[in-house]
């Protein structure tokens, strides 16, 4: 059988053959579909966080890109802002005047300014974050926002010290910032929920939940159990790490 597709040949024929269905055959139908969509869903929207946060990784390159070009060539210094004249990037030529403000979530791209490094951020949806980050040179994640930092052509490819946040699920991988080692890197990580206490349970097993959180080699274990150690489940916590190229 070529599921699903036989299953909703199968329907078809039952509609041409029969006048109506019994109360019990809609609903045997109606689980189907429920289960169907109950493994489709997230599965798509996984390939579309995907899609959608290596398109806003690329577009976040191309503002760089173009802001190191501005930089080369008008010996002024970093753009002003992507496109609000005057000393932007789209009305200076660096960007066409096609260009979509909006990343693939219908948020703006911002960018920020010193003397040795720009920085550019953009707002994602959840699950999104370490996506952009793993395609990306120093990038940091404070909730559901992005930055990404590039140094003026030339300069120090890292800062002397380079601070990264996020989150991360159970049995994820942390990012290693670009242009560092593990070696140069230390992490720490910590759970924003609150253990809990009940001991009305019974059987030596009381009904306490307790938050475990482990990191080995950037590697993340988080999960929350009872008593006895039943029932593990996967939690995420926030992590911090510090960089240093010195």
């Amino acid at each position: 059988m070529n599921f699903p597709e036989d299953l909703f040949m199968t329907f078809y024929i039952c509609i041409n053959n029969k006048k109506a269905f019994s109360l019990l055959e809609l609903t045997i139908v109606v689980i189907i579909m429920t289960v169907l969509l109950t493994f489709a869903v997230p599965s798509m929207y996984r390939a579309y966080l995907e899609k959608a946060g290596t398109k806003t990784a690329l577009e976040i390159q191309n503002i760089q890109d173009a802001a190191r070009s501005y930089y080369l060539q008008k010996g002024a210094g970093w753009p002003s802002s992507i496109n609000t004249p005057p000393n932007d990037l789209e009305s200076s030529g660096y960007l066409p005047s096609s260009w979509n403000a909006l990343n693939p979530f219908n948020h703006n791209y911002t960018m920020s300014s010193t003397s040795a490094f720009l920085t550019v951020s953009t707002t994602v949806n959840d699950g999104a974050q370490n996506i952009v980050v793993s395609k990306l040179p120093l990038t940091n994640v404070f909730g559901t926002t992005v930055t990404s930092t590039i140094s003026v052509p030339g300069g120090p490819t890292t800062p002397p010290v380079f601070v990264v946040t996020g989150t991360i699920e159970d049995r994820g991988t942390i990012p290693l910032p670009s242009g560092y080692t593990d070696a140069q890197c230390q992490w720490l990580i910590s759970s924003s929920q609150a253990e809990t206490y009940d001991s009305s349970g019974k059987g030596g097993c009381e009904n306490d939940q307790y938050i475990e959180a482990h990191i080995t080699n950037r590697v993340v274990s988080a999960y929350t159990h009872g008593d006895c150690r039943r029932a593990y489940i996967s939690n995420s916590v926030n992590y911090i790490g510090i960089c240093a190229n010195t």
